[in-house]
């Protein structure tokens, strides 16, 4: 279903399993969100949640919903947001991967994935992850086939603390063997003053798939901008990140060097 709003167009996906944001966009910019939702559809009763778990992290990357959307439009970029939980099956995850659909997160048991059948394995890849990895795949080949290579950035954010370790980063940038966007972002917010986490808190070259995927095997700079959740929880500091990240992407998508297909 395409709805048209004051400002750009909104492609609804099968079974709303994805939104796509101003997929006209002229930016040679890509935004992808895997984690943007806690929606978990009826039927699967909050796989045995209770609410309150839905609004922790374990659900959802918090803020990235709204951060995406106000760079998207600022930009005028393409965007893509998952509408679905991660818990219910996780885009930014292998097919085969041990944590595609998470039994355990955080500690956390999920008893709505515990012995789920293959059936119902397929089932989820099939209604949400695939159609999500396809749509993304379009529009990166709809930038590619008119001769651009378009930054392609996964928006995420994460806990300041995990396993009692309280994580000092204020934003990180993952990447896996192609450092190019990283280290151009890393270099111009280190520039403002921020403790820039390079490969941290995780590392690009262990959960980075969905870069992997629609970055890397196309030979396009990407990346995984990872945001401290308590630096985007309130709408100032959502603002506050839209203007920088909207300023530092515009200048470096200037950059020829950069924006180049090169395979790694």
């Amino acid at each position: 279903m395409i709805e048209k709003t004051k400002n750009m167009v909104i492609d609804y996906g099968p079974n709303h399993a994805y939104e796509v944001l101003n997929d006209h966009g002229k930016a040679d910019i890509i935004l992808i969100c895997e984690h943007a939702s806690n929606y978990i559809p009826p039927e699967y009763n909050n796989l045995g949640l209770s609410h309150d778990f839905l609004t922790q992290h374990i659900a959802w990357d918090i803020g990235m919903e709204q951060l995406t959307r106000q760079l998207s439009a600022r930009l005028n970029a393409p965007a893509i947001i998952a509408t679905f939980s991660r818990l219910l099956i996780d885009p930014n995850r292998e097919e085969d991967h041990a944590t595609l659909i998470p039994s355990v997160s955080d500690q956390i048991i999920i008893p709505g994935n515990q012995n789920i059948t293959m059936q119902e394995r397929e089932r989820r890849r099939n209604i949400y992850y695939h159609p999500f990895h396809d749509r993304i795949e379009e529009l990166v080949r709809d930038k590619l086939n008119i001769h651009h290579a378009p930054l392609v950035c996964g928006m995420h954010s994460f806990t300041p603390i995990m396993n009692g370790f309280s994580r000092p980063w204020q934003v990180g940038m993952l990447w896996n063997k192609d450092p190019r966007l990283a280290k151009a972002l890393q270099q111009r917010l280190s520039a403002r003053g921020y403790h820039v986490g390079d490969n941290e808190p995780y590392s690009g070259r262990d959960l980075f798939f969905t870069m992997n995927r629609h970055g890397h095997n196309h030979g396009i700079p990407h990346v995984t901008i990872e945001i401290r959740q308590d630096d985007v929880s309130e709408p100032k500091a959502i603002e506050k990140w839209t203007d920088i990240l909207a300023e530092d992407l515009m200048t470096i998508a200037q950059d020829q060097s950069i924006r180049t297909v090169k395979k790694y």
